[in-house]
């Protein structure tokens, strides 16, 4: 067999350079097709190359395998026999076949570049282990295609072998990176490999990281570099910029950024020597190399803590050091506000002009000083402000139209004084004539007849007069359940359920056209609903008015002749949208409206008929569409569900199994529904209130009778009777007296110790006991 010697550096040459310069032209071309005559191996001894990967036979005639050979294999050949070519092979002969055998040595293509992982031993081939030189490790390698666990590979114009386990793929790049400074390039990753000079802001392409090295590209494969001394740009010389100091305790960071690695932390006043600036930091030297600490940290003076901010309280000289006899810089002029960093001796330092200088401590003072410029109102309740902006620090407070003397102005504002301190306040909330006591905040409508005005937000305050129902007022504020209102030039208070948004309209004429609104609306044969309906009603039935019974029904006709009283909470003078069905909704919920919002008569309504004002609960029936189906008064209108925001109530929130509690259960069931005079069933389209209480005392399990509210105060079937308004519990009856006649007259069921749920008003709904309508009239608690 031939042997293959040759210096390491000229097979290390054509490996590497394989992968940067062209390939040379025989790798490039196809192999060229021999004859036929160049593929007949003659009797006489000569030397042919395998053209194929193939088989060694052990004879002509024989199928046993000595061994399998790689195309390129070269062979002596001792002549043919049959369809197969005599070889000399390890002292003896073996067979191949001939079609597998040329003059020629093949061309292999060029297959893929790879990386030698550790150090290459090239081999003749497979077969033959004869090393013919070794590669160093990280070195790009061309290969031609592999055979068994072998890859080849060329070398000086032959194909040689290694171990395709020694090959891996090329490493990814991974960016640019550029030498901090002047360092090592390392032949393998550890700093005992032989190494080259590196100088500094070198460009390298980078593969990657082994421990503490960066993988750098070299010409003809990878070299390393420690990561340390690699950055992300060219290193920049940057000259000398002044020297600072820390103003406190101060971090330096690796780069500029807060994010960065911390590098060492610096005490108060140390001096750095600077090096511009970048970005919000400031570039300093650290053992050779730059480093950033926050420009806001560093200052061109020594640090002293700020411990006052006084006013010049007579023109006062600055000096430049703490003595008299030291040069006077410039003369501070009376109210000059400085910032004083600490005393020497009998001066107060200051910063002038970028330096520390000094001014005698006996000229300074907290306050400006300021002479009387004539007296104000406060045209409304006022803060005081420690300087010119509302977003300073408020010292205190005065009331609408007080008497305030003022000493000039800053800006907008008007300075005020309190003892020796000034403070501020906007010129134009300040009024040279006394105003009223109060703003107006909103005009609303008298809704009841003979509302009474009192001296004072509560029951016990003095009768100063009455508004009538329509009455058109201006309103100044709320406290608690009260508006106060004015009357004849004096300020009173009224009952704030007893007034609203929307002027009260007139009752529909008899021959008014109604059309029923909600879908199961009763017919009653009477005026009143002490037995189940007559009959009940789709949406959209049209009904002809015919008189108009109390607040709460209409007698109707309907088009088939037919007449009955229905409900005002179930029909409208509107069409209602036959499109949309009406969904059931959770009536435990609470519903308050965002903002003050229009509601409509229909769906469809073009314009609001009427406002619901920001805060108000109401009380839904059902939805349709994008509406709630709620009451305004007696009529049923349409509120849109954006204009609502839902919570939960605990109060209704059934805590056990207990009698008290499903007697709760069983009127929240029906919170929303109308006031239905006579009713004591919910197939009756709502309840009176003692209709309520018989309901869902029965269905909590005490069984009786109905009788009215008086027969329930005088009667035994309810207990424990109280008249202290302190002394109600959950599950309490409570009763009122005096509503609409004399003597026991409403009635309730307790939520808590202060709410209730009844069906009053003109709906089943939840107030509290101490709103003024109800508190006047209340009368006592009884117990199931």
């Amino acid at each position: 067999m031939k042997k293959w010697t040759a210096h390491v550096a000229g097979l290390a040459a054509t490996l590497m350079l394989s992968s940067v310069l062209p390939a040379p032209a025989f790798a490039e071309s196809p192999p060229a097709q021999p004859t036929a005559e160049t593929q007949t191996v003659t009797e006489t001894t000569g030397t042919a190359y395998l053209k194929e990967d193939a088989a060694l036979l052990q004879t002509a005639d024989s199928t046993t395998v000595i061994q399998q050979l790689p195309a390129g294999t070269i062979l002596k050949t001792l002549g043919t026999d049959g369809d197969f070519t005599r070889v000399s092979w390890q002292e003896g002969t073996a067979y191949v076949a001939t079609n597998a055998l040329t003059q020629t040595a093949p061309v292999f293509q060029k297959q893929a570049t790879l990386m030698s992982k550790s150090a290459l031993s090239l081999v003749v081939s497979p077969s033959d282990s004869t090393v013919v030189t070794t590669l160093p490790a990280y070195q790009r390698i061309d290969t031609y295609g592999t055979f068994d666990t072998f890859t080849r590979l060329k070398w000086n114009e032959q194909y040689v072998y290694v171990s395709t386990t020694q090959l891996e793929q090329l490493p990814k790049l991974v960016g640019t990176r550029y030498a901090k400074r002047t360092t090592s390039l390392f032949v393998e990753p550890k700093t005992t490999s032989m190494k080259t000079a590196v100088v500094q802001n070198q460009a390298f392409e980078t593969f990657g990281t082994i421990g503490t090295f960066t993988r750098v590209a070299t010409k003809t494969g990878y070299a390393f570099v420690l990561t340390a001394d690699l950055a992300d740009a060219p290193v920049v010389n940057h000259p000398e910029t002044g020297l600072r100091y820390a103003q406190q305790q101060t971090t330096v960071y690796a780069t500029a950024t807060t994010k960065g690695k911390v590098v060492q932390s610096l005490p108060v006043n140390t001096s750095l020597q600077t090096y511009g600036v970048e970005g919000s930091f400031t570039r300093i030297k650290r053992n050779d190399e730059y480093a950033y600490v926050l420009t806001a940290h560093l200052s061109t003076l020594k640090y002293y803590p700020k411990t006052a901010r006084l006013y010049v309280q007579r023109a006062t000289p600055i000096y430049s050091d703490a003595k008299s006899s030291s040069p006077v810089l410039k003369q501070h002029q009376t109210n000059t506000l400085l910032t004083v960093y600490g005393t020497s001796g009998a001066y107060s330092r200051i910063i002038f002009r970028g330096v520390h200088a000094y001014v005698k401590t006996a000229d300074l003072g907290t306050g400006k000083v300021y002479a009387s410029t004539g007296t104000r109102y406060a045209k409304r309740n006022l803060s005081v402000y420690t300087s010119a902006s509302t977003k300073s620090k408020i010292m205190y407070s005065v009331k609408r139209a007080d008497k305030l003397t003022i000493y000039g102005k800053s800006g907008s504002y008007t300075r005020l004084k309190k003892g020796s301190v000034y403070g501020y306040v906007k010129t134009t909330d300040l009024v040279t004539k006394k105003p009223d006591l109060y703003d107006v905040t909103g005009q609303r409508y008298v809704t009841e007849d003979d509302v009474v005005i009192r001296s004072q937000a509560k029951l016990s305050g003095k009768k100063i007069g009455t508004f009538k129902k329509g009455a058109s007022i201006s309103i100044y504020g709320k406290s608690g359940y009260y508006t106060r209102v004015k009357y004849k030039n004096t300020f009173g208070f009224v009952d704030s359920s007893r007034i609203g948004l929307n002027k009260p309209t007139a009752k529909a004429k008899k021959g008014t056209t109604f059309y029923v609104h909600l879908e199961q609306t009763p017919l009653f044969s009477a005026d009143v609903a002490y037995s189940r309906p007559a009959a009940y009603l789709k949406k959209g039935t049209k009904l002809i008015g015919l008189k108009s019974i109390d607040d709460d029904f209409w007698q109707v006709r309907l088009a088939n002749g037919q007449t009955g009283y229905v409900l005002n909470p179930y029909i409208s003078t509107s069409k209602p949208d036959m499109k949309l069905t009406q969904k059931a909704i959770d009536r435990k919920k609470i519903y308050t409206v965002k903002q003050t919002t229009s509601f409509f008569a229909s769906p469809t309504s073009p314009k609001g008929s009427g406002l619901v004002e920001q805060g108000k609960r109401v009380y839904p029936r059902h939805r349709v569409g994008n509406f709630y189906v709620i009451q305004s008064g007696w009529t049923p209108v349409y509120l849109p569900v954006s204009a609502v925001t839902i919570t939960s109530d605990k109060r209704v929130v059934q805590k056990n199994n207990t009698r008290g509690e499903k007697l709760i259960q069983a009127a929240v069931q029906h919170i929303g529904t109308p006031y239905t005079w006579g009713s004591q069933d919910a197939v009756n389209g709502g309840f009176d209130c003692s209709g309520l209480i018989h309901y869902a005392t029965n269905k909590a399990g005490k069984y009786g009778g109905r009788t009215n509210v008086r027969g329930y105060w005088y009667g035994a079937f309810f207990t424990n009777r109280r008249t202290s308004i302190s002394s109600g519990k959950r599950s309490d009856i409570v009763f009122f007296q005096n509503t609409y006649t004399d003597g026991p007259s409403h009635i309730g069921i307790m939520l808590d110790s202060e709410h209730f749920i009844h069906a009053g008003g003109s709906q089943l709904q939840i107030n509290s006991i101490y709103e003024p309508r109800w508190q006047e009239h209340f009368l006592g608690f009884k117990s199931m």
